[in-house]
């Protein structure tokens, strides 16, 4: 549905209407609007599950002032950090369902049924879509003697390698344990609160290699301290100032069923939010992320643009494949079935 604005405007070609009519005027288009219930009717919230200056932080502010210019509405971003975001979730479940209260959505959303930071799932929460993603990529640093990603293959089946990762159950993890099932592989994991973290210390040789997002390391790409070997994909990754990174399917072709792998954003609203609310802030979204300036923002920062048609449906496809796969290789705190997600 195309967004569609209501202005109410008084007109007059002649200025004899006193002060007293003009108030009654704007008194019955303001309830007019209300009698009809327009969305948005007051000031709107997004709110961020990161501290300010983080990539998901800075991509919500990204897309801020245009959301604001299609919703007619001014729109604040609130930082809400704990819980590697299920205080955020927590937060938005407890407002009403008019849309008025978005939630700057990652893909974190899918490991919460077995990680156990809040009973809340993808079930309690209507996705508006997830335009961008950070897709998963393999670094070492400059010198290191892994030149391609078959030597990364070959290091995890002998069982000797140091990987750095941003924390357990987040994505660049879920990327190592998914290669390793596939290959055979074993690893030591070091956790670094960050993905930019993590890859600084494969710069420093602390580990063999890091993951973490593109997006987190294009600059130390760019100046040459970092090689990326492959990136979780089925398809070479491009972006301006860096060598084109192979995909991992040209070395495991086993893996194309897992790809792409990585971290998206996206808003969504609570759940019972009406459908016409959904779809006006929906068609304002799309219209944000095909705008000039976010194309721009995306590609400076080596974010991928998605075409996900059905983004509750990919949502709980993905919660499944993830919370499943982390309960059953061990790590999950708590069986997906606890808050009925089922196994795929």
């Amino acid at each position: 549905m195309k967004l569609k604005m209501m202005v109410l405007t008084l007109f007059s070609g002649v200025l004899i209407l006193g002060a007293c009519s003009g108030n009654q005027s704007n008194q019955k288009a303001s309830g007019s609007k209300e009698a009809e219930g327009a969305y948005p009717s007051q000031p709107i919230e997004i709110i961020v599950g990161f501290s300010e200056g983080g990539g998901t932080d800075t991509m919500a502010r990204t897309l801020q002032p245009i959301l604001q210019k299609e919703l007619g509405e001014s729109i604040a971003v609130r930082n809400m950090p704990g819980a590697s975001s299920a205080l955020a979730l927590e937060y938005v479940n407890e407002q009403e369902s008019d849309g008025h209260t978005i939630l700057f959505q990652t893909d974190l959303v899918r490991v919460f049924p077995t990680m156990g930071m809040t009973d809340l799932t993808y079930k309690d929460f209507e996705q508006i879509g997830i335009g961008a993603m950070g897709i998963a990529n393999f670094t070492v640093k400059d010198k290191s003697s892994l030149k391609t990603f078959d030597d990364v293959v070959q290091l995890l089946k002998d069982g000797n390698a140091k990987v750095g990762v941003a924390a357990i159950g987040d994505p660049w993890h879920l990327t190592l344990e998914i290669v390793n099932s596939v290959v055979g592989g074993d690893a030591e994991i070091i956790t670094y609160d960050s993905g930019s973290n993590a890859a600084m210390a494969a710069m420093k040789g602390e580990v063999d290699f890091s993951i973490s997002g593109v997006n987190e390391v294009v600059d130390l790409l760019r100046a040459g301290d970092l090689r990326s070997l492959a990136v979780m994909d089925n398809k070479p990754f491009d972006v301006d100032g860096i060598q084109s990174i192979p995909p991992v399917t040209d070395f495991v072709s086993d893996l194309d069923k897992y790809v792409p792998e990585g971290t998206w954003w996206g808003p969504a609203v609570k759940s019972g939010t009406p459908e016409e609310i959904v779809n006006k802030i929906r068609d304002a979204y799309n219209k944000a992320i095909n705008s000039d300036e976010f194309k721009e923002f995306t590609k400076k920062r080596a974010i991928v643009l998605t075409d996900i048609e059905d983004s509750q449906e990919y949502t709980k496809e993905i919660t499944e494949k993830t919370s499943w796969l982390l309960w059953d290789i061990g790590v999950g705190k708590r069986s997906p079935e606890e808050v009925g997600i089922s196994r795929p």
